[in-house]
């Protein structure tokens, strides 16, 4: 399988990286900035994800009705979202659009009006999407989660902030923020799909030549992880009363960076765990104990740490229980470990969801865009593969006991209480 992948630098900073797929007739674009929540000054929590909502309000160009007619007129999809390390906006179109979308895409960057009538109605809804988070117990976990493991560092920050924080943002506020934030070595293009290297070129230097008059700010991530923590770490319980039907878990550690080779073996481990119907707390937790309709693990992989863990939600009576299980399933998964069959089962996982994702424009984007974020380079996708089959089980056995070890452990619940 040979990647057809274009990488530029353009003299403003913009990182451009495009990928041609000739058999297809969509193309995904995405504009990422290296600028997220953990990089947001204390008292202004939230001022990311405000921004990414207000780009949308109208531009010197376009009303919000026409940044939104625009690509949905012609049959495309239009979004955005924040994360702790970056924030995207993205557009899928026919090939045919590429232009189209380019432009609706550096537009939204290049002069939002920002009215403070439009600022003051925003941060209503930034309320209610609050009010969404906090009254939908899943979200709520996950953000209790990092918090219990950042504390008061940069990655335990709310991702929407607080109401508090939302409700002290001023129009000069964001504005400040948009323009030294959103400069051209904090910004990568990237483009898959079915297209012209050159043309596709031309028209984002064209489109984001406006970002030579920003300033250059440093483009690393800022507000330093705690990795060193994975060795040297208390473990912690921390449980929230809440008046709900069930009570929701999340359990896991801190594990490792995006750029740490030991992420293949932790990966499979992953899966192993609780990355599909046949791991082993699906088959233990849901199919032997019947104790929880969802339960999954996940990872989560940062610019320089990382974390993991285990979610399921259940009858709160059954909490203690549930935890009990999932400390025996590790506790077999350290002392057994895992054999030849196992393994080859969760290699042939991972490489089918790497496989099978590659028939979307869109993840192929957001993989392009995901190497540049974290400064690393790209990767073809059969050496991913190589590094997955290349992994043993002492690998595994030992990224298992860096993760699951007992005294590593953080655990958040979620629900009433109860003995």
């Amino acid at each position: 399988m040979k990647d057809k992948i274009y990488r530029f630098v353009a003299d403003t900073g913009v990182r451009i990286v495009l990928e041609s797929i000739p058999h297809v007739r969509s193309c995904s674009i995405g504009v990422w900035i290296n600028r997220g929540s953990r990089h947001e000054p204390t008292e202004k929590v939230g001022i990311s994800h405000f921004l990414e909502h207000m780009v949308f309000k109208g531009t010197a160009r376009r009303t919000a009705r026409e940044i939104a007619t625009s690509i949905e007129s012609v049959g495309g999809a239009l979004d955005a979202f924040t994360s702790r390390e970056y924030t995207c906006y993205h557009a899928k179109v026919l090939d045919e659009h590429i232009s189209l979308a380019i432009d609706v895409l550096s537009d939204l960057l290049n002069s939002p009006i920002m009215s403070e009538e439009n600022i003051e109605r925003e941060k209503q809804v930034i309320y209610e999407e609050i009010r969404n988070m906090e009254d939908t117990p899943e979200d709520l976990i996950h953000q209790l989660y990092s918090k219990t493991i950042w504390g008061e560092g940069p990655l335990g920050y709310p991702l929407l902030g607080t109401y508090g924080t939302v409700d002290s943002l001023k129009r000069d506020d964001v504005l400040n923020y948009l323009h030294r934030q959103y400069t051209g070595p904090n910004i990568v293009v990237a483009v898959a799909g079915n297209l012209d290297y050159r043309s596709v070129l031309e028209v984002i230097q064209d489109k984001f030549s406006y970002m030579a008059d920003r300033p250059a700010t440093d483009s690393k991530s800022s507000g330093a992880g705690k990795n060193e923590l994975l060795f040297d770490c208390q473990p912690v319980t921390r449980h929230l009363p809440r008046d709900c039907q069930q009570t929701h878990l999340c359990l896991g550690a801190i594990s490792f960076a995006h750029s740490d080779p030991r992420r293949y073996a932790l990966l499979i481990l992953n899966n192993i765990i609780g990355g599909g119907m046949s791991s082993r707390l699906f088959q233990r937790i849901r199919e032997e104990e019947a104790l929880a309709y969802v339960v999954y693990s996940f990872q989560q992989f940062y610019f320089d740490t990382g974390v993991t863990g285990v979610y399921l939600g259940v009858e709160p009576s059954q909490r203690n229980r549930a935890l009990k299980v999932i400390h025996e399933e590790f506790h077999k998964l350290l002392k057994e470990g895992i054999d030849d069959r196992e393994l080859e089962h969760a290699k042939y996982q991972l490489k089918g969801q790497l496989l099978l994702g590659l028939e979307s424009t869109g993840t192929r984007m957001f993989r392009l865009a995901n190497f540049e974020v974290n400064n690393e380079p790209y990767l073809p996708i059969d050496e991913v593969i190589e590094k997955v089959q290349s992994v043993g089980l002492e690998e595994v056995r030992k990224v298992a006991e860096m993760i699951l070890s007992p005294e590593r452990l953080y655990c958040v619940t979620l629900g009433p209480n109860h003995d």
